[in-house]
């Protein structure tokens, strides 16, 4: 019996080693570079919706927050998010406090402390003013405008394209331009009579006035600002390696080919 027990332990040993050598060599035939390191993100985000932003249960919601979380998913990471306003996110970014962004410009000056993802969307900006005052200001240009005295509020460190900036550099109308961290403040300082009008996002401008109640208190002027453009994922190059941001680049990718990325987008553009 026990020349028996011996026996059979010495075979249940041998299939084992024998399966332990077979796991072996097929992890040895799987390439480096199909293996996906798990990671974990930090992503800082400020109220913006329909892009991001918080709903009454405390839960983050928002078009930009579903993209990413199917891209991270799709790159083999993991998200988390922490609320601030857009200057201080782009110092926690620069230190490395925080992995990413949304809804960025690509900037040469930018480049030196973050990397970029491939565009994942678009963004217009528009002029917003009280309701019925349109024709009180000129319409052929912002600059026209300013001349005329208007003061239009801004969200620090926004990038509203090469027109806007030429002017926010403009001493002569320094004083026109009237900061804010948050673009939701605007509205309250136009109703105000602070400022005159407001630079913002159409789509958020637009959905701020809806949920706020305000459509006959504040409108879209007509004037076209030429601005806004492609907006990009921003990450820190202090925490982020740039095989992460490829990864990121190959998810938005297949969610574009999938029709993921329509299905998440039409659900906040309708």
């Amino acid at each position: 019996m026990k020349r028996a027990f011996l026996v059979s332990s010495l075979l249940v040993a041998s299939l084992l080693l024998a399966a332990c050598e077979r796991e072996s060599a097929r992890e040895a035939q799987v390439p480096p570079d199909a293996v996906v390191t798990q990671c974990e993100l930090t992503m800082g985000w400020d109220p913006w919706e329909p892009y991001h932003y918080m709903d009454p249960r405390g839960n983050m919601q928002g078009m930009d927050i579903d993209l990413i979380r199917a891209m991270a998913a799709g790159a083999g990471c993991s998200v988390s998010f922490e609320r601030d306003h857009w200057s201080s996110l782009l110092g926690r970014v620069r230190r490395g406090e925080i992995d990413l962004i949304s809804g960025a410009t690509l900037t040469p000056e930018r480049e030196v402390f973050a990397r970029f993802s491939d565009p994942y969307r678009d963004e217009t900006f528009g002029l917003f003013l009280r309701r019925g005052e349109a024709a009180e200001y000129p319409s052929d240009s912002l600059a026209a405008m300013l001349q005329a005295g208007v003061k239009i509020g801004f969200t620090d460190d926004y990038i509203y394209g090469p027109e806007v900036q030429v002017l926010q550099a403009d001493s002569a109308y320094s004083e026109q331009f009237v900061g804010a961290e948050l673009g939701e403040i605007h509205t309250t300082r136009l109703l105000d009579g602070v400022i005159d009008a407001y630079l913002e996002d159409v789509v958020v401008g637009t959905a701020i006035i809806r949920r706020r109640g305000l459509e006959q208190q504040i409108a879209l002027h007509p004037l076209d600002l030429s601005s806004g453009g492609e907006v990009r994922l921003m990450f820190s190059r202090e925490s982020v390696p740039e095989d992460v941001v490829a990864r990121f680049d190959a998810a938005l990718a297949g969610l574009r080919e999938s029709g993921q990325y329509d299905e998440i987008t039409g659900l906040y553009l309708q």
